[in-house]
């Protein structure tokens, strides 16, 4: 992906051009050194602005590249989990039998080769599960606080470096010592390394793009969660099938130690150049800046819609996939490459909406928070709606499986709505407005991958699954469509009150 940013040098390249080109002598020497001047002042702005430009382009796309890293990691260890357990994630008992004619192999049946299979509890997967989303509660909102103190380039490489470390030990403690303790406890570490990643993200944005490039070029920054989302699938379904289970492991710690690296050499040598008049500020845990920022309606509004897109989230890609192999028959595992293609189209549907809205924006008729709240509701009410049809269709499996792929699709408009709606609110707070956002949405992912696993530990009802889903997800708009904004607050201490 290349992405070309305009750089305020070249006003500045214009007024040396036109000071320099005032007569100041008649002689002809006087004037052969005011072109010697204007072509070495010019090439040199023009150089800068080049290496500029390249040094922007590389530092997002490898964060482009790092949120497709985490969350490829995250997909896969929920495949991973479907072939190591005899009952994987669910309860073998469900409301829902399986539909006339529909093989199911999954887990015990499943054909895939493993060193062994575990006969965890559904409460202890689904304290592993979860125990990721732990990790990102404990994480986020220090992790964030502390990348607007100018860390954020070094928190980054030591969250996919941390990653990279324990993804090579989970299969040891799989089949060595069969520990859900020693897994839950490499997932928890995990999910610490996740949590600052998007407030880092938006710090190191806020810092290299110039403010009215700012949000369309985060947009496409943080859609590297949907092409991992696609990635995950994909290479889950190719590699763990035909290739290995544990060696699957081993192949993303290196890539992701490549990863680190890369990114630590450039730290390096290409250090970037930052307007310092708009360098992100921190929030302190006890300010009057929190005080203020938490009565505001419009961003209690977007932690409740972060809260809703957890919840609806971690249902689309861990619940999801095992619903349709119950129900429906088949291999999940092998059903990762076809999945993949949904998740690519939701991204490539993100990249879609985010120039949407950013053109949307530049006309008179529509504001930018009308487009805002357009696509909030599109992912909070149109995805679960989808998810609804997919229920009620039960065994049509054309119907059911559009549906849930357009579902997934429609994840992609968060894109451009719930994760950059920090950036508009308060451009000067951003990386700890993303933080709490995020804390929020980690505890919608607990909700799902906890509390209601071990409800349904011992006869999954889908039925009342899919109907808290649904209700939940589309109450969580409400606020949003009402009190959601995109003006920057009063509260941010950057803004010039009226």
């Amino acid at each position: 992906m290349c992405i070309i940013f305009l750089d305020v040098l070249t006003l500045e390249t214009l007024f040396s051009m036109m000071t320099l080109q005032q007569p100041h002598s008649n002689s002809n020497n006087s004037d052969n050194e005011n072109e010697i001047n204007n072509i070495s002042v010019v090439g040199s702005y023009t150089l800068r602005q080049r290496r500029r430009r390249c040094a922007t382009n590389g530092w997002l796309t490898m964060v482009f590249l790092a949120y497709s890293f985490l969350l490829t990691v995250r997909v896969h260890f929920m495949y991973s989990m479907m072939v190591m357990m005899n009952v994987p994630l669910v309860a073998r008992t469900a409301d829902l039998q399986p539909c006339p004619g529909a093989v199911l192999n999954v887990g015990r049946n499943s054909t895939i080769v493993v060193a062994r299979r575990l006969d965890w509890t559904i409460r202890e997967q689904a304290a592993t599960m979860g125990a990721y989303f732990f990790g990102t509660l404990v994480s986020t909102l220090p992790g964030g606080m502390y990348s607007n103190h100018g860390y954020e380039r070094s928190i980054m490489m030591w969250c996919v470096a941390i990653t990279a470390a324990t993804l090579a030990l989970v299969p040891i403690a799989f089949v060595q010592y069969e520990s859900w303790v020693a897994v839950t406890f490499l997932r928890f570490l995990q999910g610490c390394a996740f949590g600052p990643t998007g407030s880092c993200g938006g710090t190191l944005a806020g810092k290299i793009i110039p403010k009215k490039n700012r949000i369309l070029y985060t947009t496409f920054m943080f859609s590297g969660t949907m092409f991992g989302g696609s990635m995950g699938n994909l290479y889950s379904g190719i590699v763990i099938p035909n290739v290995s289970h544990d060696g699957s492991y081993f192949v993303l710690s290196v890539i992701g130690f490549v990863w680190v690296a890369v990114w630590a050499t450039m730290m390096h040598l290409t250090p970037y150049d930052s307007d310092l008049n708009s360098i992100p500020m921190s929030v302190s845990f006890i300010s009057s800046s929190w005080t203020m920022i938490i009565q505001s309606m419009p961003f209690i509004s977007l932690l409740n819609a972060s809260f809703g897109l957890g919840f609806l989230y971690s249902f689309v890609t861990t619940c999801l996939p095992i619903y349709t192999a119950n129900v429906l028959g088949g291999d999940a595992m092998r059903n990762g490459i076809p999945v993949s293609v949904t998740w690519l189209v939701g991204w490539i549907t993100s990249i879609i909406a985010g120039i949407s809205a950013e053109s949307l924006t530049n006309v008179d008729t529509i504001t930018k928070t009308t487009v805002r709240k357009m696509y909030v509701g599109i992912v909070l009410i149109g995805s679960p709606i989808m998810l609804f049809g997919a229920m009620v269709a039960g065994c049509d499996s054309a119907y059911v499986k559009t549906f849930t792929r357009t579902s997934v699709i429609l994840l992609g408009f968060e894109r451009s709505s719930i994760r950059i709606n920090s950036i508009d609110l308060c451009p000067g707070y951003m990386g700890s407005l993303i933080a709490m956002c995020d804390v929020f949405y980690s505890m919608g992912n607990i909700i799902d991958l906890v509390v209601v696993r071990s409800l349904f530990a011992d006869t999954m009802n889908w039925s009342v699954t899919f109907h808290v889903i649904i209700i939940v997800s589309i109450s969580c708009s409400i606020l949003f469509l009402f009190f959601g904004s995109s003006l920057q607050q009063c509260w941010d201490q950057r803004y010039i009150r009226p």
